[in-house]
């Protein structure tokens, strides 16, 4: 498996391996396609810095269990209490992997990635022309997951949810209103299929991506050209708050001293 440089620590590392790991066994005929390319003008993920997130970095694609633990993880990781590693984990624990059969897996200019058909990932370049500026490539994924799973604890006409994780940033998206495409639910017969088509995800009247579909991360939606969705990353210290702890720190210094 390829990790990003600045993952190092051991607990990093044991962490990832436990993330990509598919957790439902139960298999099916159904068959999920992923449009994730820019197509359409739907948005393409990105850092934080709008820069391009790493080919073959992973893509979860499936449904949370537990909706309040959804919320609390994603509110503690904006809060600053709960750290990139912590946050991984509560989300790992907390989801369903819907399929392994994956066509998007890799290819030949991913040397090292450790990709597997079992995992979705950042799988390829396009040319995208993002808010009036000129085309530039984008790294994206497209592809299908022919072994789907659904398994009696997720059920049917369940929301789906997509997600990534890089370089100490998280975004977390679903199709949950269905205007343009389908909504992203679970089919209630495994015979049907589903699309995740990232153009579904809805545009709000201020410009911005809809914060019920972006639960995680940063929409921005253009005029023209394909739209993005920035990672989120664990907040800085705010000034006040450092201050606060350096008060506190210097009083119980000169409490230990006297």
């Amino acid at each position: 498996m390829k990790l990003h440089k600045s993952l190092k620590s051991v607990s990093v590392l044991a962490v990832m391996a436990m993330l990509w790991t598919v957790t439902v066994t139960s298999s099916t005929a159904a068959t999920i396609t992923l449009v994730g390319n820019g197509a359409g003008g739907g948005p393409v993920f990105v850092t934080s810095a709008l820069s391009n997130i790493d080919l073959g970095t992973r893509l979860r694609v499936g449904t949370f269990l537990d909706l309040a633990a959804l919320n609390n993880a994603i509110s503690a990781f904006r809060a600053g209490s709960s750290d990139y590693t912590n946050t991984l984990l509560a989300l790992n624990n907390n989801f369903a992997d819907l399929g392994t059969g994956v066509t998007n897996y890799g290819n030949a200019s991913q040397v090292g990635t450790g990709v597997s058909s079992s995992q979705v990932v950042f799988n390829t370049t396009a040319s995208l022309a993002i808010n009036g500026a000129a085309a530039a490539s984008y790294n994206v994924f497209n592809g299908s997951i022919t072994g789907v799973t659904y398994s009696s604890s997720i059920g049917a006409s369940k929301n789906i949810y997509l997600w990534t994780a890089f370089n100490n940033e998280i975004a977390i998206v679903r199709n949950a209103n269905g205007t343009g495409t389908a909504a992203w639910t679970t089919p209630t017969s495994d015979l049907s299929g589903v699309t995740l088509n990232m153009s579904g995800l809805q545009a709000t009247a201020g410009g911005t991506l809809d914060t019920s579909e972006i639960l995680l991360g940063t929409g921005y939606n253009y005029a023209s050209g394909s739209d993005l969705i920035a990672l989120e990353a664990v907040p800085e210290p705010a000034t006040g708050m450092l201050l606060i702890l350096g008060g506190s720190l210097a009083l119980a210094l000169r409490r230990k001293q006297a």
